[in-house]
């Protein structure tokens, strides 16, 4: 209550942050239709946004293709120590060789 958030928007988050897959928003039997025709959504026309036709709000300003001054910095995590978990065994990488 009070918050920024207005009350179609938390009804849009409360329907996508349904812990149980099977009911959750875009995964009931309409599936992404659901999403696209929640009111929230009612101001935008999804056939102009899937055509590119809607200009975006904010266009940054990058220097060039690897700029990443607008993403949050992970060296924190990059500098972990290596994890105490078991390395995956031959049989379970190749597994995913194509993948």
């Amino acid at each position: 209550p009070g918050g920024v958030v207005n009350e179609v928007a938390q009804d849009l988050i409360q329907r996508l942050i349904v812990r149980r897959q099977s009911n959750r928003f875009g995964c009931l039997a309409r599936g992404d239709m659901d999403i696209r025709d929640h009111a929230w959504f009612g101001v935008i026309s999804t056939e102009k946004l899937l055509k590119k036709k809607i200009p975006a709000p904010w266009v940054p300003n990058i220097k060039d293709p690897l700029d990443a001054q607008y993403f949050d910095s992970y060296r924190h995590v990059e500098n972990e120590p290596p994890s105490n978990k078991p390395q995956l065994s031959a049989h379970q990488q190749d597994l995913f060789k194509d993948f």
